[in-house]
């Protein structure tokens, strides 16, 4: 064999050789086999890093799991873990009062307050019956927001009766109010008998009430009263105040509930609303939510000895006589319940 035989053989040698490689997984195997192998350290490195973050994606469910949802336009944003500011915790345990009385009011309402203080929020004794009476509010937010706490301060230094929550405070939230009330009852005066919810604008006559409930004999239990409403509508009208769509409560009418302005309770219902309170979602429309948790205890509230005694829509006339024997009776000025209360206070005609 020529020498240029030899060469072209091992030519052709060589190519068969090497097509038959390529076209096999052997070669293809081996070519890759780097590239697996720094895949595998990867892959595992990847493995590694996902192992070590899967907890904290986990942590990150759990706590959006926690995450309380939106309240949304008719409820309200409770129960919450809302905290006092302002408190008088040892207030029940010093005084030993028989009844408890809440004005709710907010914040930069300084003049109210101080109209009940000078009024029926001053007297505090009738007979052996003690009564205290304290002033509930929300917390604002604003440019003022320092200066109006600070005032807050000084207020509650000077008459330690004011009860200040960090909820927000305004009429969408007086379901909340309401409820950080009941909370407060049951922490701080579990003994009292009972306890009373009036609104700003309210002339109470502590002397009558104490009398009314005095006269039930024996101390109440499931025991609701004020001016009660029955089959109040509910309002279907978007443009009104107080619209409840369908979706939000189904019934044409509401339980039967003792309207806002005043109301009044034995001291075992704070913690049974608080307890039914987890059930459903609280409404905005505070007196007739509360209807709604006694219907649910399966309790009815008591009509009043005399109903006539609570009013919304007192005579224009004023009659001393006739006003000296209300209970609760709303007013149209902080002017007008002053001057209501001195004259029935201070004058020497009797009726």
């Amino acid at each position: 064999m020529s020498y240029k035989r030899f060469v072209v053989s091992l030519l052709v040698l060589g190519t068969g050789l090497l097509f038959y490689l390529t076209h096999t997984p052997l070669l293809t195997n081996w070519l890759n086999l780097k590239e697996v192998n720094q895949n595998k350290d990867a892959v595992q490195k990847k493995t590694s890093v996902d192992l070590r973050e899967e907890p904290n994606k986990n942590h990150a469910e759990e706590k959006l799991e926690h995450v309380q949802k939106e309240p949304g336009m008719y409820h309200v944003a409770y129960p919450r873990n809302y905290k006092f500011i302002i408190d008088q915790q040892n207030i029940c345990e010093q005084k030993k009062p028989f009844m408890v009385v809440i004005v709710q009011v907010s914040p930069d309402n300084m003049e109210v307050r101080n109209a009940i203080r000078k009024t029926w929020g001053g007297e505090k004794f009738f007979g052996d019956k003690v009564v205290l009476v304290l002033f509930l509010l929300g917390s604002r937010s604003g440019t003022d927001e320092e200066t109006l706490q600070d005032q807050l301060q000084k207020e509650n230094q000077q008459y330690r009766d004011l009860l200040q929550s960090n909820f927000q405070d305004s009429y969408r939230n007086l379901t909340i109010k309401t409820m950080v009330m009941m909370e407060w009852l049951i922490r701080t005066c579990p003994h009292a008998s009972y306890a009373v919810k009036v609104d700003t604008d309210v002339l109470l006559n502590i002397k009558n009430l104490i009398g009314m409930l005095v006269n039930l004999n024996t101390l109440q239990r499931n025991y609701m009263t004020g001016l009660v409403w029955y089959q109040n509508t509910v309002i279907r009208d978007p443009s009104n105040k107080f619209y409840l769509p369908h979706d939000v409560f189904q019934k044409d009418a509401y339980p039967p509930y003792p309207l806002g302005m005043c109301y009044i309770f034995s001291m075992d219902l704070p913690e049974k609303f608080l307890q039914e309170s987890k059930e459903f979602e609280p409404i905005y429309i505070e007196d007739a939510y509360l209807g709604m948790c006694l219907e649910r205890l399966g309790i009815a509230p008591t009509k009043p000895p005399n109903i006539d005694q609570f009013v919304v829509s007192p005579p224009q006339q004023y009659n001393r006589c006739y006003f000296s024997g209300l209970i609760a009776v709303m007013t149209e000025s902080t002017d007008q319940l002053v001057n209501y209360w001195t004259d029935m206070n201070t004058s020497s005609a009797h009726c």
